[in-house]
Parts: structure tokens; sequence; C-alpha cells
């Protein structure tokens, strides 16, 4: 059996067409791939990446990419002939090994990807379209992911969009202590920033969701304020900083709301960070007197700046993911050979204990 990979990111697609596929929930995308025949096939969708992995024939691995392809043009609404990267066995093996160990993030090392892996081998899983080869590559990912954050210091520092979002308030503020800060969204991008807000002591800290019980219980651990939904105006008006990570289809935060609001601020700035995508906050906003819109481009700009930093951890993190990735490749080798083959976590090349 071959394995390949076709997909997107944000190392080599625009905003624009990362979000036309990020609106599709990874469930309802294998429902439709398992409907289409696919029986080994695994989704991971995030709102920087959206990748099929599957396990096929290999004389028909070049035309089950085609189809793949295609399929996520469908998707999309649009054409992506040539737009989409495509790997196959050991490219794809190595390149899924290194997104799980955060070395193709927008924040190299950052810890959300490994739970979105997780999730998206879980989801394939409970759908009952992996089999041997693909469950073993899933684990091992999970595991290379680990060890690399165990091994190296890639994820010294901020290393999450969120906790970036947090560093460039600190930037502009200074001291976010007299801040008033609103989190829209209770997922756990909301959930980390609001981590971060709170250890920066902010002067309050308020959450707001559609539903508003969520952001009960996400405000009741972080000794926050939960605001309902159709609060949003009024809070606007009154904070400093708002974040804002949902995971709605469409704009959750309007021009007209946004102005309604700076009408009553009598002059005050607001800062407002968007790290949802799709995006959360109405691109218009940004030409508003006194509004200061960030996106995920804009962190990206202060993420390049710590990437010298992080190159001599990055590059011992790539040694140990390609040393994994043709590990686990002789092993698939052997496994089509016929020939059984173990996979030992626990024990580096010369039989010493790993930390896992």
């Amino acid at each position: 059996m071959a394995l390949i990979l076709t997909g997107l990111s944000h190392q080599c697609a625009e905003l624009e067409l990362l979000e036309l596929l990020a609106a599709a929930p990874a469930a309802s995308v294998l429902g439709k791939l398992k409907s289409a025949g696919w029986e080994r096939v695994t989704v991971l969708s995030t709102c920087n990446r959206f990748e099929i992995y599957a396990e096929v024939e290999p004389e028909a691995a070049a035309g089950r990419l085609d189809e793949l392809e295609a399929f996520a043009g469908k998707l999309a609404g649009v054409d992506l002939k040539g737009k989409l990267y495509r790997k196959r066995d050991a490219q794809a093996v190595e390149h899924l090994f290194a997104v799980a160990s955060g070395l193709d993030s927008m924040v190299i090392g950052e810890g959300e990807i490994l739970g979105q892996v997780k999730q998206a081998y879980e989801a394939a899983l409970g759908m009952r379209l992996t089999g041997k080869v693909m469950n073993v590559l899933w684990q091992r990912a999970l595991y290379v992911g680990k060890l690399v954050r165990s091994q190296t210091a890639i994820a010294a520092g901020h290393t999450s969009a969120a906790g970036v979002a947090v560093e460039l308030a600190e930037k502009i503020f200074g001291d976010l202590s007299q801040c008033r800060v609103l989190i829209i969204g209770a997922g756990s991008m909301a959930e980390t920033a609001a981590k971060y807000f709170l250890s920066e002591k902010v002067a309050q800290l308020y959450v707001a969701n559609r539903t508003f019980d969520k952001a009960v219980l996400l405000a009741a651990r972080f000794k926050a304020q939960a605001v309902r939904w159709d609060s949003l105006t009024e809070m606007l008006a009154h904070v400093d900083v708002v974040l804002s990570s949902t995971g709605a289809d469409t704009a959750v935060l309007k021009r007209e709301q946004v102005e309604i609001a700076m009408s009553r601020r009598q002059g005050r700035s607001l800062f407002i960070i968007d790290i949802a995508m799709p995006r959360d906050v109405e691109e218009s906003v940004h030409g508003l007197e006194h509004v200061y819109l960030y996106t995920l481009e804009d962190l990206k700009e202060i993420v390049d700046g710590q990437l010298q930093q992080r190159r001599r951890e990055q590059m011992k993190a790539e040694r140990l993911v390609k040393a994994r990735a043709e590990e686990f490749f002789k092993w698939l080798d052997a496994a089509r050979d016929g020939v059984r083959a173990d996979l030992k976590h626990g024990l580096d090349g010369a039989g010493r204990r790993l930390a896992e």
C-alpha cells in the first residue's frame, strides 16, 4: 500500500484560500470522503492548514491524488489544480511528523497542533477509516510530536497564536494591568488566550460566547466575567483589547457594531486581535479611525522575528523528525514484504530510555 497526502497551509496559500477550506468541519469532510468510497483516509483541518492523508494501492497513487485534489476543489468551490502540495510515502510520513512536532506551524513549536493531530486521528478512527498502517502512522506522529517537545527547546516562549497575540497587546500597551480585555469565543484558543491574559494580571477579563453557558464556564475558570452575546456592541465601547477566536463561518464583529461602539469611546483607541479562521472581524473595520485590527497575518510578522532565536532548536528537531520518519518507513517496507518488525516508542538507537 502507498501513503499519499495532498493539501495546503499557511506556508504556500493565501489567507482567503485557506478560509474556503477551514470553514468545512473535518467530520463532515470525512463523511463525504467515506461516501465517495475512500476506505483509509484522515483529514487534518486547522486554521492554518487543510490536509488529506490516505492509504491506497501503489499503482493508483497518482490518480487517487488527482481525485483528492478535485475533491478539495469542489469543497472550496474553486479550481485548486496545481495549488495543493502532493506527497507520497516517505515524504508524506516526514511531513506529518513535522506537522505534529510544530515544525510546519505558523508559530514554530506551538503546542495546539499536537491536540489537533490527535483529534484528526480519533475522528477517522471513530468512523472506521483507518487500518493497521494508518493507525501506526498517526500514533507514531503523536509520539514524535511529544518527543520533539521533550528533547528540544523548540517550544520555549510563546508558541501559540493566542500567546503571540497577548505578546502583541503587551507591545502596544507596555503594561496590561490597567487594560480591560474581552475574549470572544470559548474554545481551546480562547482558553489559551485567557491563561496568558490572566498571567499578565489584566484589570478585567470578559468572555463572550454565542452559547452563554460556555462563556460562564470559561469565565469561572479564569476569574473573568461572562458576557451575553447581544451585549457585544456595548462591551466594545468599554474594553481596551478584544481578542476573537470563534468557530463561526462568517464574521461575528461587523463594521456597523464597531462604528457604534467607537462613537461612545470619546476618541479612545480600540485594539482588536482576530485569530480565528475564517476571520471573525470584517476587514473594513481596519479603516475606522482609532481602531487597530490585527489578524493572523500580522501575528506572523512577530513570529518571523522569533525564528532566528529558535533556529538552532528547530534544526535539532528536524533531524529528530527525519530519523523517526526513516525508522517508520523501514517498518512500513518490512510490513509490506510480510516481515515482522517492531517500532519501539521508548528507546533510542543505543537502547537508552526516551522521554515520551
